[in-house]
């Protein structure tokens, strides 16, 4: 499976993700900041501040796992519908042009974004699709010939064709 590179558009959203938490982070950081006091006074009262804040850790850091949590479903979200409109839309014009392939008789061609990473899929799809109906007509033409040779009467010649008919037909089973 070959890798494919990382386009533009995917950087940028990648970037504005992590710039998003790179300013919640500094808020958060100046926020704390803000809220820490410088403590006053003598020593009592410097170990009152910090059993006060030893009391408000717990709370402080369950609420601060919470946004870290709620942060990553938040991404992770986001990326997976940015990846499943990425991956869905090629399927659906996929799907699209088979079934209008199937009504029609002739190899549909597979349209998809010049965008999208589908391109090398879409060419091997037409190829094989391309193959199917050649191997197609072939069977149908080796199937006219052995029965023309039947109804001539020539037992060879349509044993022959028989044959050839037998290696199509082989060729194209799963």
């Amino acid at each position: 499976m070959s890798k494919l590179p990382i386009r533009t558009g995917q950087l940028a959203l990648i970037g504005r993700i992590s710039l998003l938490f790179a300013v919640l982070a500094i808020a958060g950081l100046v926020g704390v900041l803000l809220l820490a006091r410088p403590v006053d006074g003598d020593y009592v009262a410097m170990i009152q501040t910090l059993s006060a804040s030893r009391a408000q850790l717990p709370g402080l850091m369950a609420v601060g796992g919470l946004l870290l949590v709620l942060g990553t479903a938040l991404t992770t979200w986001l990326i997976a519908l940015y990846s499943s409109f990425r991956v869905a839309g090629p399927l659906y014009r996929f799907c699209i042009d088979l079934e209008h392939g199937i009504r029609e008789g002739q190899v549909p061609r597979i349209r998809v974004r010049a965008s999208d990473a589908a391109q090398d899929d879409a060419r091997y799809l037409e190829e094989t699709v391309s193959g199917l109906y050649l191997l197609q007509d072939e069977i149908a033409t080796a199937a006219d010939e052995a029965l023309r040779h039947l109804r001539d009467g020539s037992a060879e010649a349509a044993d022959t064709e028989g044959q050839r008919l037998l290696r199509l037909t082989d060729a194209c089973q799963l």
